[in-house]
């Protein structure tokens, strides 16, 4: 699912298709131009979801300048089951692979067994959602998991519940692994994503060094579902190790929908696709070696031990009658103390480089 040295690019519609399959399609086509990896909706059935009376959040009232229970918004954007198969046609035909978010237990049945997609991601607000975590299959599935709203605690309970087995443990503020082995059999199936739920994120709570936490307290492949506005986030998120990279799309941020004013226009992701895969190569791999477009840099720019004056045959060379200047192709400048006190083997004028045979 992930590999080294590139990072997954998830372009997410969500609910940014407002109910309407044509412009679900022209979604797909634009994520696929931008150069996403993959292009991600959501299933849910809206009953199986909330409860009649359940409330909006604060940004959902806000973006739709509506209080009415979340209940009428899901079910205006619910798409029908036939829908998703068509939008699956679709993809394949563009040649881009369509995964889900599920919410329900149905509809991730229905991901699994009719549409047979082979990723599912788990959304954020799912994480305490034991009933929907224990009907994934670690041994089979592939599966992204979101962590917005959620402490490390939380997130080690519904891993381990993923596994079907105590891997980690919470203790004294920190993550222990007590199944390394297995987790190494299976951590091949399984992704993390630093999030942080809200619509838009304020800057000042993106919380980006997270990722490193993530990263070193769960040994899994780790990335960054991004709600910041604009791509300087997603940017910084790739430089602190994340090869995942979710963010919402839209054809115009104009448009109403709970999630349009946190997304970004496709020149807007294929920018995040460009600067993000500049930044893994130049990130390199780490080791502070001379690279190499430096070496032929190496003479022109480092310097050799040279004759500060005339020097005769039998003279020892001292500060007075040498000094170090370029070019680098004679005996290097870090060896003057070792050349300090010995013979001239020859006659050397101004400038001349050092040699001693």
């Amino acid at each position: 699912m992930i590999t080294k040295k590139k990072i997954i690019f998830i372009a997410e519609i969500g609910v940014n298709h407002n109910g309407k399959l044509p412009l679900a399609r022209r979604l797909i086509l634009q994520a696929k131009k931008a150069g996403a990896s993959y292009v991600k909706i959501q299933n849910y059935i809206s009953e199986n979801l909330v409860t009649e009376y359940a409330p909006k959040a604060k940004y959902q009232k806000n973006n739709l300048k509506s209080s009415t229970g979340q209940i009428s918004m899901l079910r205006k954007y619910e798409l029908k089951k036939k829908d998703y198969f068509l939008l699956k046609k679709f993809s394949k035909l563009k040649k881009i692979e369509l995964i889900s978010s599920v919410f329900d237990t149905e509809s991730l049945f229905f991901v699994k067994k009719k549409l047979k997609f082979k990723i599912i991601k788990i959304p954020s607000g799912e994480i305490t959602n034991f009933n929907l975590l224990k009907n994934l299959n670690i041994k089979k599935d592939k599966i992204i998991i979101s962590t917005g709203m959620s402490n490390l605690k939380e997130i080690c309970d519904a891993l381990n519940i993923i596994f079907k087995k105590t891997i980690y443990k919470f203790k004294a503020g920190k993550v222990e692994i007590k199944n390394k082995k297995y987790l190494n059999k299976f951590k091949r199936n399984i992704a993390i994503l630093h999030c942080v739920t809200s619509y838009p994120v304020e800057k000042k709570f993106a919380n980006l060094n997270a990722i490193k936490e993530l990263k070193k307290s769960f040994l899994l492949k780790t990335g960054y579902s991004d709600h910041t506005t604009g791509t300087l986030a997603s940017l910084i998120a790739i430089s602190r190790g994340a090869t995942i990279i979710e963010k919402h799309i839209t054809l115009d941020r104009k448009m109403v929908g709970p999630d349009h004013k946190a997304s970004l226009t496709f020149k807007e992701f294929k920018s995040l696709v460009d600067e993000g895969n500049q930044i893994i190569q130049m990130m390199g791999n780490g080791k502070k070696i001379i690279q190499k477009c430096e070496i032929q840099n190496l003479i022109p720019a480092r310097k050799s031990i040279v004759a500060k004056k005339t020097i005769i045959k039998g003279q020892r060379f001292s500060e007075k009658n040498i000094d170090t200047k370029r070019p680098g192709s004679g005996i290097s400048a870090s060896k003057i103390d070792f050349i300090i006190g010995k013979k001239a083997v020859k006659n050397f004028k101004k400038d001349e480089l050092i040699i001693l045979k």
